[in-house]
């Protein structure tokens, strides 16, 4: 009998042992979804796909689907690279009768977030192509967007660093310029970030400022917030002492009678420069086309703060002045009177990116992240913002764009339109006289996923009280 217990024991116990290692053992990949629901699941299996994966379950849920592939973004590119993707992949149509691709990309930054707002109950678009790193992040927290990593990201030309944040889409700047008359206007160069800083008793200080307001145009916020970054006080404290001959040590500023001390040489920076703002423009397009071009402007000496993508603009638009100096008024392309490439001690500007990003509640999530993806090849950036025009290159002709009224002669290659920078291989041709992607990010602050998402609502309420508090031109 006990020897009978005892194998009745062993028995019992290697089934229990079976069982065990029945619950803890999973096949490979099972488990790693766990949790995941909706367009999270869709996006973290895509993202685990090959290529061809991709585009058979792009394919699958397009031609089950009876309602079209929505994309949002702030950037006409995104209406190319949906002619772009459709000439790839015969089940998507971005025209004729059987269209199936509707694309958006009017919108601000402001208004696009608060149209995703509404993602987390209902469909809004499959497809966002967003700015604002630091809004980004709430929304990403708060589950209204998703973020795809291709899995063959290498490929791509995108670094390790990149798969941990959201997938850049296209690189974009924003640059201090004047206008070319500027030096004849004011005696001074722009040289130094601090002469847009301080008082008027600084050296060379420069008190004419166009800015647009941080309070509605989000990525001009995230500029001034990244300056308190640790990773730009070398460089920032660096042009303080080269323009006031001294190191920077913390000082102290009022609010009400209250004293408070600078935390670091950048919300220094911040602070006094939002005070020096004098003009609050209202759209960094008009301001580069027609305001430094315009006769109250020639000769006013402003530093305008802008994107550099809006020189598209500028091309096709004329001013009358004195371009000699002479007394007599030419009318001239507002595009050449644009000076942009300042040797700025500091910063010359803010590099930053629009996001691919699948909204949450997509409902066509895989198509979505097959866009994304087709977004950062090669072909399709060159499709988007190069010139269709016939091989060859005169390097000696100073043209970036095709139009009326800037005519590209016939050798004249393609080249990169100023302002739009590819995230991926640097293997683009670009216009001129412009800086390359990598020299604008050395010249510029960069956007840092990892510095915005942890700004704290009071930092952003300080500066917004400063503007508000601002009695200037608008």
């Amino acid at each position: 009998m006990k020897k009978f217990l005892l194998s009745l024991a062993l028995v019992l116990l290697s089934v229990f042992a079976l069982v065990g290692c029945t619950k803890t053992t999973k096949a490979k990949g099972e488990g790693e979804f766990d949790g995941l629901t909706g367009t999270a699941l869709a996006v973290a299996k895509a993202s685990k796909m090959t290529l061809e994966e991709l585009k058979a379950a792009s394919k699958k849920e397009m031609e089950e689907s009876n309602t079209p592939f929505v994309v949002v973004g702030l950037t006409s590119v995104l209406g190319k690279a949906a002619t772009a993707i459709a000439n790839q992949y015969d089940w998507l149509h971005a025209d004729g009768d059987n269209k199936n691709i509707q694309v958006k990309s009017d919108y601000k930054d402001y208004s696009l977030l608060t149209a995703l707002q509404e993602a987390e109950n209902g469909f809004v678009a499959d497809y966002a192509l967003v700015q604002d790193e630091r809004s980004m992040a709430d929304y990403a927290k708060a589950g209204l967007l998703h973020n795809y990593i291709p899995s063959d990201w290498q490929a791509l030309g995108l670094t390790e660093a990149d798969t941990k944040k959201p997938l850049k889409g296209i690189h974009f700047n924003k640059l201090f310029y004047t206008n070319t008359n500027f030096q004849n206007a004011t005696g001074k160069t722009l040289h130094n970030i601090w002469q847009l800083a301080g008082t008027s008793a600084d050296a060379d200080h420069l008190s004419k400022v166009s800015f647009q307001s941080p309070s509605t145009e989000m990525i001009n916020m995230s500029f001034l917030l990244s300056c308190y970054a640790e990773e730009n006080q070398a460089r920032i404290k660096t042009a303080y002492k080269n323009y006031y001959g001294k190191d920077w040590e913390p000082s102290t500023y009022k609010i009400d009678k209250m004293e408070y001390t600078y935390k670091s040489a950048g919300e220094q920076w911040v602070r006094e420069f939002v005070s020096n703002i004098s003009r609050l423009h209202g759209s960094d397009g008009t301001a580069m086309k027609a305001t430094q071009v315009s006769e109250a402007d020639w000769n006013a000496g402003y530093v305008y703060y802008g994107a550099f993508a809006k020189m598209k603009d500028a091309v096709s638009k004329t001013g009358s002045v004195d371009i000699n100096n002479d007394g007599t008024k030419e009318t001239v392309n507002a595009m050449t009177t644009v000076k942009w490439d300042w040797e700025i001690d500091g910063f010359n500007g803010f590099m930053y990116t629009m996001d691919s990003q699948i909204v949450n509640n997509a409902q066509h999530p895989y198509t979505a992240c097959l866009y994304a993806r087709t977004l950062l090849e090669l072909s399709t950036y060159e499709k988007c913002v190069y010139n269709n025009t016939l091989p060859g290159k005169d390097d000696t002709v100073d043209y970036t764009w095709n139009t009326s009224a800037n005519p590209l002669p016939e050798n004249h290659g393609k080249v990169n339109q100023y302002g739009y920078y590819f995230p991926g291989s640097n293997k683009i041709t670009y216009a001129k006289n412009d800086w390359t992607r990598d020299v604008h990010m050395a010249k510029e602050i960069v956007e840092n996923y990892d510095f915005l998402k942890t700004v704290k609502g009071a930092q952003v309420n300080a500066i917004n009280t400063l503007v508000g508090s601002l009695n200037v031109e608008k």
